[in-house]
């Protein structure tokens, strides 16, 4: 039985581990090295969607491509080990699958590939206060909608604290004062935000499906707002499902951020100026 670690998508190589020993992995057929990448890539797609959004479809074709190429590896270097005989890394993350036919195990690269909603928190893009609040509120059966219209009555009923800042930003969601966004798109943005909210039904998917959602209540959004509102929710992706748990919430964070995308989109991201004074990326 043998376990295979390849590291690098296999250019910076690997160990083959048998009963006899540790040996080096030798140039692999580019092909095999590709396949493996595509499995890591669609396993780490999962890390991104709930489960019931992957459907079972997904998880055969997943499941048909390892048990491919775990096939192929064994043709290379004999019969693999039941559990944990392949681990695979590259510059976006890895998994770790065996020879039983489960499906692989994704892990995601070190380090976010955007912002956490704790990052954006830190940064005071949103106070943790105003998340609190949402997430009070939906305990309580109190409707979103009347949260954004008027969030300080309804964190003094809940008796929690509240900015005036928090207060604001809540506020600019809420249907009344939509019309009082001067930036065009962040109005078509927070209008879209409003009708969901309102509809109730997609407060989970509608910042990584904005086209589908807007077709199903009937919107028309621009590319400019698509755009936005895509960027703001990969901005609140967070593979952690501790850090924020109620939907509703996050949902909201989701709403504040696509309205200040343009402020928060190149935090932490080191920007890089030459002698020419001219920032790069």
């Amino acid at each position: 039985m043998a376990q295979v670690i390849i590291f690098g998508g296999g250019d910076a190589g690997g160990i083959i581990i048998t009963e006899h020993g540790v040996r080096r992995i030798p140039p692999w057929d580019p092909g095999v090295l590709l396949q493996l990448r595509g499995v890591s890539a669609l396993a780490q797609s999962t890390l991104f969607a709930r489960p019931e959004q992957i459907g079972q479809e997904f998880s055969s074709l997943l499941n048909k491509l390892s048990n491919f190429v775990v096939g192929r590896i064994e043709g290379i270097v004999d019969q693999l080990d039941a559990t944990n005989s392949i681990v695979y890394q590259d510059d976006d993350g890895g998994f770790v699958c065996g020879s039983t036919g489960k499906p692989p195990i994704p892990f995601p690269k070190k380090g976010p590939l955007v912002p956490h909603l704790s990052d954006v928190l830190s940064r005071g893009v949103i106070d943790a206060e105003a998340l609190e609040l949402v997430g009070a509120a939906s305990a309580k059966n109190i409707a979103l909608h009347e949260v954004l219209a008027n969030p300080a009555a309804v964190a003094r009923r809940l008796e929690l604290p509240l900015s005036d800042r928090s207060a604001r930003e809540l506020g600019r969601l809420s249907p009344a004062n939509i019309d009082k966004i001067a930036d065009p798109v962040g109005r078509e943005v927070a209008s879209y935000f409003s009708k969901v909210v309102t509809d109730g039904r997609y407060i989970v998917e509608f910042a990584r499906q904005p086209l589908q959602v807007a077709k199903n209540l009937g919107i028309r959004l621009s590319d400019k707002a698509i755009d936005r509102i895509v960027a703001g929710g990969s901005l609140m992706h967070d593979r952690d499902p501790g850090t924020v748990e109620n939907p509703i919430a996050v949902a909201v964070a989701v709403g504040i951020v696509i309205m200040l995308v343009d402020d928060v989109a190149m935090a932490g991201v080191e920007k890089i100026v030459d002698v020419s004074g001219v920032q790069k990326l």
